[in-house]
């Protein structure tokens, strides 16, 4: 059996940060410098007080407005993100019961950023392989602006709040679906949330400092990028050997959407086609996990890919971590 991806909702919070807006903030940035930069012209925030599953029950809503028949098949959730309800019962848990779904569930937490949406497929693969489930309900999360700093300008410019909703389904068609996967500790500390868990957790002294009472975010954006050049490549033929095709057989390549000017260094490095690579965050930022779903819904909305399509997804960053696959769409 193979996965297929049926059906894909977006929330977007209704707030959003102009580039404008961040220069009345920030008066020595430039609102044309910060796109040059990032690819970002706007980014969406949700308030204090609607978090990531607040986001990412209104995007499964949405899916099941538009699919009915889907709330009934749903046998598994697995949700992806950083910002749970609890540290306990799991969230996923929490939204079988607000959707009103079936009590026959296998509910996930999957805490995970970037390479998030990748795992998720692979995870939906290996239960649908192992005939534990045949349709589950794929949900990504994230809310970076409860752990950025007010004062941080390079982050604030880059990272934007959402969740997405997958409808992922057994197919017994022919499909490719070989994943990749890799993961490099020693890179945790260059994209992290401080004092947001068990470990220094976020205490008086921290908060009477000026800290979040979410944690704080701190990345070290050179590392970043290095890190991105110097695994991506590989990464892809590495994917592509795994599934025996070529960069001439994929229809459309979507990586995650980590930043403009980096995605069109790693298309040019891999040599991928312009007009087969999507690259557009310009009115939603880095989501984090929701990038890749946001992307292949926004494609297909334009066209850019149909059913049938072979498509190669990235994901790659936080952890470090990468991970890729090839789907038939």
């Amino acid at each position: 059996m193979s996965l297929q991806i049926k059906n894909i909702s977006t929330y977007l919070p209704p707030e959003i940060v102009t580039n404008e807006m961040l220069v009345k903030q920030f008066p020595d940035l430039n609102a044309d410098d910060i796109f040059k930069r990032t690819g970002v012209k706007e980014r969406r925030k949700t308030s204090e007080d609607f978090i990531m599953s607040d986001m990412a029950y209104e995007a499964a809503k949405q899916l099941f407005e538009k699919n009915p028949n889907a709330k009934e098949q749903i046998d598994a959730i697995i949700l992806i993100g950083h910002g749970y309800d609890y540290k306990a019962p799991i969230t996923a848990a929490i939204l079988q019961n607000k959707l009103g779904l079936s009590q026959s569930i296998l509910t996930i937490d999957l805490p995970h950023g970037c390479t998030g949406y990748i795992n998720g497929l692979a995870v939906c693969k290996g239960l649908i392989d192992g005939g534990m489930a045949k349709n589950i309900l794929l949900l990504t999360g994230d809310t970076p602006s409860y752990v950025i700093d007010k004062k941080n300008a390079e982050l604030l410019s880059i990272f934007s709040d959402s969740a997405t909703a997958t409808h992922i389904s057994a197919t017994d068609k022919t499909q490719y679906e070989k994943f990749i996967f890799g993961t490099d500790g020693t890179g945790a500390k260059n994209l992290i949330v401080q004092n947001s868990s068990s470990r220094f957790p976020a205490d008086t002294k921290y908060l009477e400092n000026g800290g979040r009472l979410n944690g704080t975010m701190t990345m070290d954006g050179v590392e970043i990028f290095k890190f991105a050049i110097r695994i991506v490549p590989k990464l892809i033929a590495d994917t592509l050997e795994k599934n025996n095709l070529t960069l001439n057989d994929i229809d459309y390549v979507i990586f995650h959407q980590a930043n403009s000017f980096m995605l069109d260094v790693l298309r040019k490095k891999i040599k991928i086609e312009k007009d087969k690579f999507y690259n557009d965050i310009s009115h939603t930022g880095n989501t984090v996990a929701s990038t890749i779903p946001i992307a292949l819904k926004d494609a297909e909305e334009k066209k850019l890919i149909k059913r049938g399509d072979k498509i190669l997804l990235a994901g790659f960053g936080l952890g470090y971590t990468w991970g890729a696959t090839v789907i038939s769409y």
